[in-house]
């Protein structure tokens, strides 16, 4: 190598922004594993549902105010969801390129770049270097973080806006500027309208104006501009509410049972066991990287520093998020998607904390060692995991294959499944979804009538996850076969033609 590039290396070398750089490099790159697979690993029906609104609007007009979902009838099946930009994005790339789902994770990955771009800034302008570079190494090495960064959902770009209005607000607490509290105000407005959790930041936010800026806040304008940050979503919410009382379809936004806290639910011990050990701990920050986040923030709560409220506020705004849409983190492991930013944080300053010990005595180095062992552990944890939610059951994909090839004319179709609209989509048609909650499965007479309502509303077909097959009563399995004509019962599915 050239002295003079020897000398631009090694310049380069011995910054953190150098390795913070590779580290997010290397992390994109590896979220490429499985990158062309179908929509049918972790959270299949979340996926099918996006996805099936950016095909509908590429097919339908890129009719913006009026999402539709592939499920509830023939169509159009307007629907109230979540504001749908990402999906009208991936529409207009279809639009050019064709209908490719791995344009959809593309976009999903680059708000990943950014999110881990702007753990790694928050993480230096909050502790140190060494510091920002640790909590970015867990930032990247979080199971849901990782696959929601390339899934085909919302939740990557909802998470970047929101990094984006953190980053922004401690700007303007250190700063004053009034260009970042707008810029944190317009960040915040687009994760809220993505996703109305996102407003959870207002809490952390709240308390650090009141610690670190309590003169501006006798002003109305910092007021203003924060309501207004509620505009763009109240204005959407209310559109898709309308939407729902003309077509009775809606993903369940306002739902208490579905998303929102009980009292039942927060005085279950089952649901704070689910929520540490599998959701937290296996799924949202990996073992080691729980165990690291409890001894940051131990270290910040022992120790005075400028920092050390931002960071455990930050954490108790979340615990209080979680508590409030309870059902919804015991359910969806990527509702706890908030907790990862600031869990990083304090795991990346214990770990930087332990590893500079290693310069003391024959205990510090014994510290740092089990610190760097611990950070260690956190890789095999983190990719055992992401496999298995990469890993896919292609059942639906295989028999949307099937149908298309004995049928053609797109026609409406039944699936009997766990529920999910990946079937319809697969299959590429719109229709109705039978699940096998309640007595369906046993009661042959309640299926024979809702088939039939469907058939005379226009079905052509039922398609049956194998898996569900085997759960019906033999009254159910004989009603299907003596009142239809079954064309294939293949590996994972089945489909009949319905008679009339």
């Amino acid at each position: 190598m050239p002295p003079i590039l020897g000398r631009f290396f090694m310049a380069f070398y011995k910054r953190t922004s150098f390795w913070a750089a590779a580290l997010i490099a290397l992390a994109l790159g590896q979220k490429l594993y499985g990158f062309d697979r179908p929509l049918l690993g972790h959270h299949p029906w979340r996926q099918a549902d996006t996805a099936a609104i950016a095909r509908n609007f590429a097919a339908g007009g890129m009719k913006f105010f009026y999402p539709e979902v592939d499920w509830g009838g023939p169509g159009p099946n307007y629907c109230e969801t979540e504001f749908p930009l990402y999906s009208y994005a991936v529409a207009a790339l279809y639009r050019v390129a064709g209908v490719r789902e791995w344009l959809g994770r593309l976009l999903a990955l680059a708000a990943y770049g950014l999110q881990l771009f702007l753990v790694y800034k928050i993480g230096r302008r909050l502790i140190t270097p060494g510091a920002a570079l640790a909590a970015t190494f867990l930032f990247a090495v979080s199971p849901v973080a990782g696959f929601m960064g390339r899934a085909f959902m919302p939740e990557s770009w909802v998470l970047a806006a929101s990094l984006g209005s953190a980053y922004f607000f401690l700007r303007w607490l250190d700063d004053g500027r009034t260009g970042d509290f707008f810029d944190a105000a317009a960040l915040l407005a687009l994760a809220g309208t993505l996703k109305l959790t996102a407003f959870h930041l207002l809490i952390w936010f709240a308390v650090l104006a009141l610690r670190y800026r309590r003169l501006e806040l006798r002003s109305p304008a910092p007021w203003l501009v924060l309501a207004g940050a509620f505009v763009p979503a109240a204005m959407w919410y209310y559109h898709a509410h309308r939407i729902f009382l003309k077509t009775g379809l809606t993903f369940g936004i306002w739902v208490a049972g579905d998303k929102w806290a009980t009292l039942s639910t927060l005085l279950s011990g089952d649901f704070y066991r689910k929520m540490l050990v599998e959701n937290v701990a296996a799924n949202v920050l990996t073992w080691p990287g729980l165990v690291l986040a409890l001894a940051g923030a131990a270290l910040l709560f022992a120790r005075r520093s400028d920092f050390r409220f931002k960071i455990l506020t930050w954490l108790g705004a979340v615990v209080v998020y979680l508590l409030v849409l309870a059902r919804g983190a015991y359910d969806h492991d990527y509702y706890a998607l908030p907790l990862v930013a600031p869990a990083a944080l304090a795991g990346g300053y214990a770990a930087a904390e332990g590893l500079k010990l290693f310069r003391r005595n024959v205990w510090g180095k014994a510290a740092a060692v089990v610190t760097a062992l611990v950070l260690a552990a956190a890789v095999p944890s983190y990719t055992g995991k992401f496999r298995s939610f990469a890993r896919v059951n292609d059942a639906a994909a295989r028999a949307g294959a099937y149908l298309n090839s004995v049928d053609e004319t797109g026609a409406p179709i039944v699936t009997f499944n766990n529920g999910g609209p990946q079937w319809l989509y697969y299959c590429n048609r719109k229709g109705w979804i039978l699940s096998p909650k309640g007595p369906l499965a046993e009661d042959a007479a309640l299926f024979a009538r809702l088939v039939e309502k469907y058939r005379d509303a226009g079905a052509r077909y039922l398609v049956v996850d194998a898996r569900y097959y085997g759960l019906m009563s033999n009254d159910v399995q004989n009603y299907i076969d003596d009142a239809h004509e079954r064309l294939t019962m293949a590996e994972g599915f089945a489909v009949w033609r319905l008679r009339r």
